[in-house]
This record gives C-alpha cells, structure tokens and sequence, in this order.
C-alpha cells in the first residue's frame, strides 16, 4: 500500500508539473493570458514546508503585466486540489499574477 501511494503521488507531481506554463522576471505587454484546461478527475497536492503544485494552470511571478488580456476559461470536474503544510500552494485551473 505504501508503494502505491507513493506511486500515486509521483504520478501526481508529474501531471502538476507538466500542465501548468510558467513566467518569471519578465515583460508581458500587449498580450492575452488564456487558461483554457480542461481538468477533469486531477489530484493536485502540494505537501510540506514552502511547496507548490499546479495542475492546468497558469503563473506569472516577478513580471510586469501591461495592457494585456487575462481570460481564465478553465473547466475543472471532478477534482480535488490541497496545499498541506506551511506556506504551501496548491492551484487546479486558475491563473496567479504576483
């Protein structure tokens, strides 16, 4: 059982890695940011201190938006998202802009 789980959360962590599109330190200016996932039956966990786990989502951190467009068309079934642990995020669909 410990194996499966284990299991269960590396499969996770890939998919929340591998969806999710990332910007840091840069310019976005005259653009349009579109989250159109389809996230249908995703466990999304980020678990321990200062972790983040992201499934179709999209982050923006560090950067300047200017005159640009956000549109989060996102359509999540059937999931089930949860950050455990001090300063930990977790985001299923959803567009963050720091």
């Amino acid at each position: 059982m410990k194996t499966l789980s284990t299991s269960l959360l590396a499969l996770a962590l890939t998919a929340a890695v591998s969806s999710s599109a990332f910007a840091e330190g840069s310019k976005i200016e005259k653009s349009t940011l579109i989250n159109a996932s389809k996230n249908t039956l995703t466990n999304t966990q980020a678990i321990g201190r200062n972790s983040s786990a992201n499934t179709g989502s999209i982050s923006v951190e560090s950067s300047k938006v200017e005159k640009s467009t956000v549109i989060n068309a996102s359509k999540n079934t059937l999931t089930n998202t949860q950050a455990i642990g001090r300063d930990s995020s977790a985001n299923t669909g959803s567009i963050d802009i720091k």
